[in-house]
């Protein structure tokens, strides 16, 4: 099967409940498949072993930081090209800032519009996966 023909999987990386069903049904309408992680070093795992196609990754997560995994990923060549947008209430501008200095690929604040994250997710994955 080809991509094209595959679903795209995003990788939610959130602690928050609430937060995770809120995007899992944004999302839901989608042609994705949605992997879950609760904590960073879960996320980390998940996104070595899964190769997702985009990663939506809080910042705030126990056990490891979402700037420590994005940290992480973007410096191992196997998971570098992995997109990474930052899903996070860290809105000032040194965070975001500090976002971009651990080479995330995009940030967006929470709270966030279901319909904006929507757009957002299925332009960026038409940008970053131009053949499907």
């Amino acid at each position: 099967m080809s991509k094209s023909e595959a679903a795209m999987r995003i990788l939610i990386v959130e602690d928050e409940p609430d937060i995770m069903e809120l995007v899992k049904v944004t999302l839901s309408d989608g042609n994705y498949e949605l992997l879950e992680a609760k904590d960073g070093e879960a996320g980390f795992r998940l996104a070595v072993d899964e190769h997702p196609d985009l990663i939506l990754l809080d910042i705030m997560l126990p056990k490891m930081d979402g700037y420590e995994v994005c940290r992480r990923l973007k410096s191992d060549p196997k998971t570098a090209t992995m997109p990474v947008l930052m899903l996070t209430a860290f809105g000032q501008k040194r965070e975001i800032e500090e976002g971009f200095k651990v080479k995330a690929d995009d940030y967006i604040v929470k709270p966030f519009e279901p319909l904006k994250l929507r757009e957002r997710v299925r332009k960026f994955l038409e940008t970053a996966h131009p053949a499907v």
